[in-house]
C-alpha cells in the first residue's frame, strides 16, 4: 500500500502528520487526514501520490509563510531553470530538518524508506505515469531534492542555486579571503591547543571541502554548513559527533568574524541532531569482563608485553580501577607526585595519609584536562596491599624521573598515546572483550558507579575524579578537605572482584 494510504470501512483514506514546527499554519492540526472518495485500490493510489505531492508543497509553503514573507513567484522562460533549483533548495533544507527529527526519534530507516518512495512517485509523474494538476517546477523540485537527500549530495543543490542567482541578481564576487584551513592558524593562536586538537579540526576542513568543493571562507553559505551536516548525519554519525564537527567550524568562523574578515558566521544558526537519549559512548566493565583482564598472563604468569611497557601493563588498569583518574594522569606520575599527607580526624585527632597528587605542571610535561583535573586522591589500600608504595620506592631509589619510565609519547607528545593503543588490543584480542563501548576509559566509570553502590557522597567522588559540580559555591574553600576522601576511600570496594598477586618483585 502506497505511503499515507489507509483504508476505513470500505473507503480509502490520505493520512500523513503535520511536522511539529509546521503546525501553526494548519490551525494547530497534527494531522493531514481526508477521504480520497473512492473505495478503488488502484484509483485510491493515484489520488493518494497526487495528495501526497500537494502536502509536500503544502508544507514548504507553510514553512516559508511561518519564516518570512512569500517570495515573488518567477513565472518566466528565462527563470525557469533557476524556479526549479531554488524550489528543490528549500524543499532540501526541510527534508534535511524531518530526517534529523527521523534520526533523533530513532525512525531514520523508516524515513529513508518513505523517501525512496515518494522520489519513484515524483520520476513517475515526470514520465507521464501519473496525469495529475501539479506544474513541472513542483515535482521536478521535489524530485531533485528527495534525490539530492538520498545521494547525501545536498552540495550540488545549493551550488547550482546559489550560482543561477548570482546570474540572476548580477551579484559581485565576494572579496578575496582565505582558505578556511589557514583560519586554523589564528584559531591556534588564540587557544594554543595541543598538536591533536590541530590535527582534529585540520582533518574537519578537509571533510567539510570534500562535501561542499573547495572555497574560500568568504563564498561559504549557510547551505553549504547544512550540507555538510546533512552527509555527516548521512554517513551515520552519532549526534555528538556531528556537534563536535559543527563546533570545530564555528570556532573558526568566528575568528574570521572577529578579523573582520567576514561578516556573518554561516554555521551560527546551524544545529546538530538532539542528543536527547543518546547511550553513553562507554560502559563500564562487568564482573566477567574484570575477570578477563586481571586474570590475563600479565596477572597470573608475569608477562610483560614489550608494547605494555613493563610495569605499566600491571599497575595502570589497578590505578584506574581504585582511583578513577584519567589514563594519562596516572601515566605521567612521577615518584615525588605519591606522598603523606596530615589530616584531623572526626576528634581533631592529627592521622596521615598517603595520596597521589595529580597536578599540571607543564615545565615538567605534566597535563590535565581543566583546572578541576588539579586534585589529591588518597590511595586505596588494596594498592598498597599489592606493594605499590614499594614500588614508587623502588623508582625514587633508582632517581627515575615517572613512576612508568618505560611509556613512549605519542607524537603528540602525550606519554600515554601508544600505550592506549596497545591496551585496545591487548583488551580486545587477548582478553576477549569485544565490547567496543568498553575501554580503558572505562575503569572511571566503574570507579564512578562503585562508588554510588557504596552509599557515598558524590561531591568527594567528584573532588577525588576531578569533575566539577557546576556550582559556584562548590570553588569557596579551596582543596576540598582530604578526611571525608579519606573516609570514602576506606568504604570504596569493587563487588565479585578478586585481587590479582602482586608483581613477584614485591611479593
Amino acid at each position: 500500500m502506497p505511503t499515507y494510504l489507509t483504508k476505513r470501512g470500505a473507503t480509502y483514506y490520505f493520512r500523513r502528520v503535520i511536522p511539529d514546527d509546521l503546525r501553526p499554519a494548519f490551525g494547530g492540526k497534527r494531522e493531514l487526514t481526508f477521504s480520497l472518495g473512492t473505495k478503488d485500490r488502484a484509483e485510491a493510489s493515484r489520488l493518494c501520490r497526487a495528495a501526497a505531492v500537494q502536502s509536500d508543497i503544502d508544507f514548504e509553503q507553510a514553512e516559508a509563510q511561518l519564516a518570512r514573507p512569500p517570495a515573488t513567484s518567477l513565472k518566466s522562460a528565462e527563470t525557469a531553470t533557476m524556479d526549479r533549483q531554488a524550489y528543490a533548495a528549500t524543499a532540501f533544507a526541510s527534508l534535511q530538518r524531518q530526517r534529523e527529527a527521523a534520526f533523533a526519534a530513532g525512525n531514520l530507516a523508516a524515513f529513508n524508506a518513505r523517501a525512496r518512495d515518494n522520489l519513484e512517485m515524483y520520476q513517475t509523474i515526470l514520465e507521464g505515469g501519473d496525469n495529475l494538476d501539479l506544474t513541472l517546477v513542483q515535482v521536478e523540485g521535489m524530485r531533485r531534492a528527495y534525490k539530492a537527500l538520498l545521494a547525501d549530495d545536498g552540495a550540488a543543490v545549493f551550488s547550482a542555486t546559489a550560482v543561477t542567482l548570482q546570474e540572476r541578481d548580477q551579484v559581485s564576487p565576494p572579496p578575496e579571503t582565505p582558505m578556511l584551513p589557514e583560519l586554523i592558524k589564528l584559531w591556534a593562536a588564540e587557544r594554543s591547543p595541543d598538536a591533536r586538537s590541530v590535527d582534529m579540526w585540520r582533518r574537519t576542513c578537509a571533510m567539510f571541502y570534500a562535501v561542499v568543493g573547495e572555497k574560500p571562507v568568504g563564498a561559504i553559505t549557510k547551505a553549504d554548513v547544512i550540507a555538510f551536516k546533512a552527509h555527516l548525519i548521512g554517513k551515520g554519525n552519532a549526534p555528538a559527533t556531528v556537534d563536535s564537527r559543527l563546533n570545530h567550524l564555528r570556532s573558526l568562523f568566528r575568528i574570521a568574524v572577529e578579523q573582520d574578515i567576514i561578516p556573518l558566521d554561516p554555521a551560527a544558526t546551524v544545529k546538530a541532531p538532539s542528543m536527547k537519549g543518546e547511550a553513553s559512548p562507554r560502559r563500564y566493565y562487568g564482573a566477567g569482563e574484570l575477570k578477563a583482564v586481571f586474570g590475563s598472563a600479565i596477572y597470573t604468569k608475569g608477562e610483560r608485553p614489550n608494547r605494555g611497557a613493563g610495569e605499566a601493563a600491571y599497575w595502570l588498569p589497578l590505578l584506574a580501577l581504585y582511583t578513577g583518574a584519567r589514563l594519562n594522569e596516572i601515566g605521567q606520575l612521577r615518584p615525588k607526585d605519591i606522598l603523606q599527607e596530615v589530616y584531623l580526624d572526626a576528634d581533631d585527632k592529627e592521622l596521615r595519609a598517603w595520596v597521589i597528587r595529580i597536578t599540571e605542571d607543564k615545565q615538567d610535561g605534566l597535563r590535565v584536562k581543566n583546572p578541576s583535573s588539579n586534585r589529591r586522591v588518597p590511595i586505596h589500600q588494596a594498592l598498597i596491599d599489592l606493594g605499590f608504595l614499594r614500588f614508587v620506592d623502588a623508582a625514587r631509589d633508582k632517581g627515575q624521573a615517572r613512576i612508568f619510565p618505560d611509556l613512549k609519547p605519542d607524537r603528540y607528545g602525550v606519554i600515554t598515546g601508544n600505550w592506549s593503543k596497545w591496551y585496545g588490543l591487548h583488551l580486545r584480542e587477548v582478553c576477549g572483550v569485544s565490547d567496543k563501548k568498553i575501554t580503558f576509559h572505562s575503569f572511571r566509570h566503574n570507579f564512578k558507579r562503585h562508588w554510588r553502590e557504596c552509599d557515598l557522597s558524590k561531591a568527594a567522588n567528584d573532588a577525588i575524579t576531578g569533575h566539577e559540580s557546576g556550582s559556584v559555591a562548590d570553588k569557596y574553600g579551596g582543596d576540598y578537605p582530604l578526611r571525608p576522601l579519606v573516609e570514602g576511600m576506606a568504604r570504596y570496594r569493587v563487588p565479585d572482584f578478586t585481587l590479582p598477586p602482586p608483581p613477584a618483585s614485591l611479593k
